[in-house]
């Protein structure tokens, strides 16, 4: 085998699909039943217009070509998306600092139609918010992230690629100019497969691949932690209440973007993610009913016309960030390891967001390191 890329999320299935197109021998492995189980399929499905960045990281260069590719990608495939539009908000005085700081990096990262707005072009718009001034974001809008997936997927075969699912990598040595990956499958059966290149692109899991390929990766700086944003949804009565992506000025350490209010394709609003770091890495899905309260006081602060009761508990996902809590800000690891003794390996860690945005561009310079 040419390729093996581990891990079958949105990044992972782009990766196959470019790699496949580029005439590369390609196998994908996943460890669960079907693609996307995981972040993935776990998120807002926004697609970011590279406002938050900072200059010149890979999140900011990313992001703003991505925002315009994956538009042309929905319409080419019919992807199901909307151009919804999103405004940053500054709920007082005391945010317009911040807010001013946005807009000056938006300009910066060179992001299209970003627009300083006053309160009364926020209360034209949208009715129920409370802020005296906004950015507002025209190309920001949501995705069906499932289709886009699928849409990877299918290419990738069509081209040729090969999928196995319900496997999982559980040892990696370098063999000669390849690589051996000792492979296990459902049944328990472990067997071996050589490939000359390895993208890992195992989400929340791809700094133990990064270990199990030999890496310290405590020194290179790529130990993960688990960050559990959840979700609350508004009961359909409430549907309408916004027509935008509505987000507060975010804090300062980017852990999170802040708890926002945003829509899925038929209108429904739902709000989040909060931020919870686990412990011990476990992959807790849990929505806690108790955390209603939590959610309400945060968006109540900038949302008129709600009352706790119409909060109903959604979904919960987890991002896997370079950053634990009180740590500096962390750009995404895309990295081929020639210097760690590793040629052809090819590391993606720290995938959070924007990543469902920049899952093209991503995949792009991945496969651009096999030559």
């Amino acid at each position: 085998m040419e390729l093996v890329i581990i891990g079958g999320g949105v990044v992972g299935l782009a990766c196959a699909m470019v790699a496949s197109e580029s005439g590369i021998e390609t196998i994908l492995i996943e460890k669960h039943n079907n693609f996307g189980i995981e972040t993935s399929s776990r998120n807002s499905e926004v697609i970011h217009s590279g406002i938050y960045y900072p200059e010149n990281t890979l999140k900011a260069k990313l992001c703003v070509e991505a925002n315009r590719n994956l538009y042309d990608w929905c319409e080419k495939y019919n992807i199901p998306h909307r151009r919804t539009g999103k405004f940053i908000i500054a709920i007082d005085d005391s945010e317009l600092p911040e807010l001013l700081k946005l807009y000056e990096q938006a300009k910066v990262n060179g992001v299209e139609g970003i627009e300083l707005v006053d309160e009364s072009i926020i209360k034209g718009e949208e009715p129920n918010i409370k802020a005296i001034a906004a950015l507002w974001s025209p190309n920001t809008g949501i995705i069906d992230s499932h289709s886009l997936m699928n849409s990877y997927f299918q290419l990738a075969k069509e081209k040729g690629a090969l999928f196995a699912f319900n496997h999982q990598v559980i040892g990696i040595k370098r063999y000669k100019s390849s690589y051996l990956l000792e492979v296990k499958d459902i049944g328990g059966n472990i067997f071996e497969i050589e490939s000359k290149y390895i993208i890992n692109s195992a989400g929340l899991n791809s700094d133990e691949i990064a270990s199990l390929a030999g890496i310290d990766i405590k020194e290179a700086g790529y130990v993960l932690y688990y960050c559990k944003g959840s979700y609350f949804r508004l009961k359909p009565s409430k549907k309408g209440i916004v027509r935008h992506l509505i987000y507060p000025v975010p804090p300062a350490n980017m852990t999170s973007l802040g708890i926002h209010v945003t829509l899925d394709l038929m209108g429904y609003v739902k709000f989040g993610p909060d931020v919870e770091y686990l412990n011990n890495r476990i992959k807790d899905y849990k929505v806690d009913e108790q955390a209603k309260e939590k959610f309400f006081l945060s968006v109540s602060r900038y949302l008129n016309n709600i009352e706790p009761d119409d909060l109903l508990p959604d979904q919960a996902g987890i991002r896997a960030k370079l950053q634990g809590p009180g740590m500096p800000y962390r750009d995404f690891i895309i990295k081929e390891e020639s210097q760690r003794g590793l040629p052809g390996f090819i590391n993606l860690i720290g995938i959070d967001s924007p990543g469902l945005t920049c899952s093209l561009e991503i995949a792009k310079l991945a496969v651009n390191y096999i030559n």
